[in-house]
């Protein structure tokens, strides 16, 4: 059963996670999901995120909420939603034109039936 959250719910958490995280990582989640939801493999996940990063985060804390709010809009279903906003989003589109791109083309398979959301 999906977990339900509410549209300022939805908007905080992609505006928390950062819209190009969300962009640059949705593939990445879907495809990783039973990792997110078993609490430790979810650490070791956010562990090899921060550890990967580019400085984008300071403190192992910063990336555990970006992880959590992506994963709070996956378990809320609201995948194709969010990658919507993040295709429409200019400001995405100008700082950071690669996560964009990602976006399009994640979105664009997942409504040609060539990527499926898991359950």
């Amino acid at each position: 059963m999906k977990k339900q959250i509410n549209q300022k719910q939805f908007i905080n958490s992609y505006r928390s996670a950062g819209l190009w995280f969300v962009a640059l990582f949705m593939e990445t989640f879907l495809l990783r999901i039973d990792e997110l939801r078993d609490p430790n493999k979810k650490t070791k996940l956010i562990e090899e995120i921060y550890n990967n990063g580019e400085g984008f985060d300071k403190e192992e804390g910063g990336t555990r909420t970006r992880v959590n709010c992506l994963f709070r809009i996956i378990e809320a279903g609201r995948v194709i939603e969010v990658l919507d906003v993040a295709v429409a989003s200019e400001r995405l589109s100008n700082d950071f034109p690669d996560a964009a791109f990602q976006a399009e083309g994640l979105l664009m398979r997942i409504k040609s039936g060539e990527f499926a959301i898991p359950d």
